[in-house]
């Protein structure tokens, strides 16, 4: 064989052997958890936090999707999607169960309460990330902010279906609530999910004309923190009126 023939044939061979490693060797990834801590809750609620997974390597073909798991001694916990595409989001809810079915103990920091850790995985072709959340459970006591926030959330729901539509949010969307923050004074806080969209709904409870109320929306699954907020500054005004505003830069939890 001629010496540019040899030449080119082991260069070939390289390249083949260097592109088969390429495809046998795992992409790695990130992961990151939004909150890294939850300080307020009480047993029941439907804490839900966000897990993104991001590939640390770029190459030609589609990576595989990561599996995502998560436990909780003394709380219920699901996560949607289990399979995560990279630079896609999963949802981890997390419901703290009474402290004695817990088996927790009732101190933290010389206060009443106690603490449960959240051990997320996620896992692809034997390559693993881990994190663990720390979430304070403060007492265990009825959600009564319901009925009230659910009147807030309805006072934008016809304004956003004739000025968004877009949005495809409207009186006929389906929402479920949770409480958030419920040991928070002066605002009050709690959160609304549709298929498609998170709502962070909060208000003042002041007397008029202070009485304001706002949303802030997250695309579920593709966002970390609100992209769109709105604000109706007074609730007892005789015409209600509601403005785009900024929205936050966090999550709320």
């Amino acid at each position: 064989m001629p010496r540019f023939c040899a030449v080119v044939a082991l260069t070939s061979c390289l390249a083949g052997c260097d592109l088969l490693a390429r495809l046998l060797t795992p992409v790695p990834f990130a992961l990151e958890v939004t909150p890294e801590e939850i300080r307020d809750s009480i047993v029941g609620q439907r804490i839900v936090l966000l897990v993104k997974l991001t590939d640390e390597e770029s190459r030609p073909w589609p990576a595989l999707p990561i599996r995502v798991s998560a436990t909780a001694k003394g709380a219920l916990v699901t996560v949607t999607p289990s399979l995560v595409a990279p630079f896609h989001l999963a949802e981890i809810t997390v419901i703290p169960q009474s402290p004695q079915t817990a088996n927790q103990q009732l101190i933290v920091d010389g206060t009443e309460g106690w603490s449960i850790e959240v051990m997320i995985e996620a896992e692809r072709c034997g390559l693993k990330e881990t994190a663990e959340v720390p979430i304070t459970v403060i007492s265990e006591e009825p959600d009564l902010v319901g009925p009230l926030a659910a009147e807030v959330r309805d006072m934008f729901l016809p304004w956003l279906a004739e000025n968004h539509p877009e949005l495809g949010i409207g009186p006929q969307t389906q929402w479920t609530g949770r409480i958030v923050t419920p040991h928070i004074l002066v605002v009050t806080h709690y959160l609304y999910f549709s298929d498609d969209w998170e709502m962070h709904v909060f208000w003042h409870v002041m007397i008029p004309p202070y009485d304001w109320a706002r949303i802030e929306l997250r695309r579920r699954f593709q966002e970390t923190t609100p992209s769109l907020a709105f604000e109706i500054p007074s609730r007892s005004a005789s015409e209600i009126e509601v403005n785009p505003i900024e929205p936050s830069e966090t999550l709320w939890r």
